[in-house]
């Protein structure tokens, strides 16, 4: 490889002078900082959702919790009025 020619992004491209070469280096950070921010912005995103799908399954996890309460009640009920109904024979 000449010291005209520069590798970007796996091709090759070739310079006739070193300020091309800097140049082309500039696009390449400067790239490297947009990406930054646009990968920021989605894992923004992404623990948006990861947070809402969070919120969810605690909701639904505390209506599980009221719900079996409430069948455990019923059936310690049931057993104990059965009970006292056998006992009572």
């Amino acid at each position: 490889m000449s010291e005209n020619a520069v590798r970007q992004n796996g091709q090759l491209v070739r310079n006739d002078s070193v300020y091309g070469i800097s140049n082309i280096e500039a696009t390449i950070e400067g790239t490297s900082d947009d990406m930054t921010v646009v990968d920021a912005a989605s894992l923004r995103r992404q623990i948006i959702k990861l947070n809402r799908r969070l919120q969810l399954l605690e909701e639904e996890n505390k209506e599980r919790a009221k719900r079996e309460m409430v069948m455990y009640s019923i059936t310690v009920a049931f057993w104990l009025l059965n009970s006292w109904l056998w006992f009572r024979r």
